[in-house]
């Protein structure tokens, strides 16, 4: 190998490690060399010393675009696996709450289809659906109800230990569920596909809280509360690891349940499956929370004009937060991977009555919750934004990536609520008055129909 061709080697090799394939640099850099004789050493140095000098310049520029290419360290850019509807996916699930006394008691839960036809009713409480859609899950006493999204017939009950004030979940591609409970403070563990618990503990947790559920074999959980527990499961039996002290989140852990979850969940554990990003709708503030150290990584704050007023919204790459003010318009994004508001305009105005956000702090059955006044379309290209709190708004069309509002649906419609189908070809409506709308993604309605009393929201897949 003569001279010439070691030096663009070891150039090379230098650089592509920092930055990918490396520019030929040698054809510029060689005829720039003149012959050297042995008289003269200083020359030859000074000569490749210049050449290091170029070497090192190009390799800082190349790291330095390299850097600017990639994510803060502990989250990652690799795609998650894409969720695959299942069957009654596109079949939209209402509840209406019922209540005696004053008191809560359940949820009458109303399935309808693109078509407008009612396909089924389930009585139950704490729903949830599943990550493809095709399955709703109810706590109820001693057991785990699973029914059918697509008529809403039940298909088991899974036995479940006696909890007090369960706070369930699902995992991330729905073969887990775990419920936390309260006095006696308990976690429990169930295999969905195998139809039974799989581990439980019920000695004095450290942390009352939403149960997250981390590893395809659920190899951690962690309980999110005020403080955060974390648990390890080999297959049989749950051991405590760490857990936090103190205040670690903002809202005193997640915001969840009811109210709270129907529409989406105000949380999420992104691809890299250590990093959860939280919303806190009572202040405004996104809390990015490291799950292997158990340290909070990062805090960003929005304004909002009230508590409760905003939708959070996750793009499904989990890599975006949409942030919707349904009484303001105000729309947010952000970058969950940098860890910034990348964003902010106002693509909707409300025109509701000035006072009328004191109703939004009192409901029949909860201090508070987060109306859904946002959804995404699942090809992530664009966001329904609705005005909410009695203004008759109806619907804003606003595309993605550059926010811009391409049109209104409705414009003479008070509604309180909005979800895409699976397939994205439908577009449900809740309507103050309790009247649902369906319409066909070019904004055609379908139907109207009249619901139960106190219907409130969507039970759409839940993706934590």
């Amino acid at each position: 190998m003569n001279p010439e061709d070691a030096l663009r080697s070891e150039i090379h090799t230098a650089l592509d490690s920092v930055a990918g394939p490396t520019p030929e640099l040698m054809g510029g850099i060689a005829p720039r060399l003149r012959p050297v004789s042995r008289r003269r050493p200083l020359v030859a140095i000074g000569q490749v010393a210049a050449v290091l000098g170029i070497a090192l310049v190009v390799a800082a520029v190349a790291f330095s675009l390299h850097r600017s290419r990639v994510a803060p360290p502990g989250v990652t850019t690799a795609p998650t696996t894409p969720i695959v509807a299942g069957p009654g996916a596109n079949n939209a699930w209402i509840t209406s709450q019922q209540s005696s006394n004053n008191a809560y008691t359940g949820d009458i839960v109303t399935g309808i289809d693109p078509t407008g036809h009612v396909v089924g009713t389930i009585n139950a409480r704490d729903e949830l659906r599943s990550p493809d859609g095709s399955l709703l899950y109810a706590l109820v006493d001693r057991g785990l109800d699973v029914y059918s999204a697509v008529d809403g017939h039940k298909e088991q009950t899974i036995p479940l230990l006696p909890v007090s004030f369960g706070l369930p979940m699902l995992s991330a591609d729905g073969h887990y569920f775990a419920v936390a409970g309260s006095s006696p403070s308990s976690l429990q563990l169930v295999d969905l596909v195998a139809g039974r618990v799989v581990a439980s503990t019920n000695v004095g947790l450290p942390a009352f809280g939403v149960p997250v559920i981390i590893g395809e074999q659920a190899q951690h959980v962690y309980v999110v509360g005020p403080t955060i527990a974390k648990f390890a499961f080999d297959g049989t039996t749950f051991r405590l690891e760490q857990h936090t002290t103190g205040h670690t989140l903002a809202c005193d852990g997640l915001v969840v349940g009811g109210i709270n979850s129907a529409g989406g969940l105000p949380f999420r554990v992104l691809a890299d499956g250590r990093t959860l990003v939280a919303f806190c709708p009572s202040d405004g503030r996104i809390t990015w929370f490291d799950l292997v150290a158990m340290t909070l990584v990062h805090e960003a704050q929005i304004g909002q004009r009230n508590p409760f007023w905003v939708s959070p919204v996750f793009s499904s790459d989990g890599n975006s937060l949409y942030l919707y003010e349904g009484g303001t318009g105000e729309l947010h994004v952000i970058d969950l991977l940098h860890q910034t508001v990348a964003k902010s305009t106002k693509v909707a105005s409300a025109g509701a009555n000035p006072l009328a956000w004191l109703g939004s702090l009192v409901t029949d059955a909860y201090a508070g919750g987060i109306d859904r006044t946002a959804a995404l379309s699942p090809d992530g290209n664009w966001v329904y934004a609705i005005g909410d709190f009695g203004g008759p708004s109806g619907v804003s069309l606003v595309h993605l990536p550059d926010l811009a509002v391409k049109g209104r649906w409705l414009p003479g419609a008070s509604l309180n609520s909005v979800w895409a189908s699976a397939d994205g070809r439908t577009i449900y409506l809740l309507e103050n008055g309790d009247h649902v709308r369906v319409l066909r993604s070019d904004g055609s309605e379908v139907v109207k129909l009249t619901l139960p009393s106190n219907s409130f929201g969507f039970i759409v897949p839940t993706i934590p």
